[in-house]
């Protein structure tokens, strides 16, 4: 009975140190100009531990306590499985690839193939689509990049060609502009 209850207590000071060095990246993501709904999309988290981070009024070793006796709870009592820490680490790093390491994709009037590096550096990670408080993706950055991938894979002919006339007008009219 006191080696289960000694493995049990390693398991969950185990899950306790990788959520405190996941929670370590989490203020560190906030240091760098990173929203909570970011943070959210990159580092699988309960939005009430990353709120508590970024309010930054607690230790961080309490957070990740509170976390993990709260996984644990919401468990029916048993440990959680380990998560893959080394995952979110790179899917957090994702973001500080510069943008110049990137293929520029320039759509023109006929469908081109994209290769699946392409693909990959054009769409999120993982290729999860996500749907926000009505915002698709994460940001910005990846939907422009999203957008464009798929407009040079179906051709900017297909693409006016499947817009709604009304569309058609405005686009027409924001090119003149240009």
């Amino acid at each position: 009975m006191g080696i289960d209850m000694r493995e049990e207590g390693r398991k969950i000071g185990q899950l306790t140190g990788e959520m405190s060095c996941t929670l370590q990246i989490v203020k560190k993501l906030k240091e760098m100009g990173f929203s909570i709904k970011q943070v959210l999309q990159t580092i699988e988290l309960p939005e009430s531990t990353v709120l508590r981070v970024f309010d930054g009024k607690e230790d961080i070793r309490k957070i990740a306590e509170d976390t993990v006796n709260q996984q644990i709870a919401e468990n029916g009592g048993k440990i959680p499985q380990e998560r893959d820490f080394i995952k979110w680490v790179e899917n957090a790093l994702e973001y500080f690839v510069p943008e110049e390491d990137k293929e520029e994709l320039i759509p023109f009037k006929e469908p081109q193939r994209l290769t699946c590096e392409q693909w990959a550096q054009h769409t999120p990670y993982e290729n999860k689509l996500e749907l926000f408080d009505g915002q698709a993706l994460a940001d910005l950055r990846e939907r422009e990049n999203m957008i464009i991938a798929l407009v040079y894979n179906i051709g900017l002919e297909h693409f006016i060609k499947i817009l709604p006339q009304e569309s058609k007008a405005i686009l027409k009219e924001l090119l003149n502009e240009q």
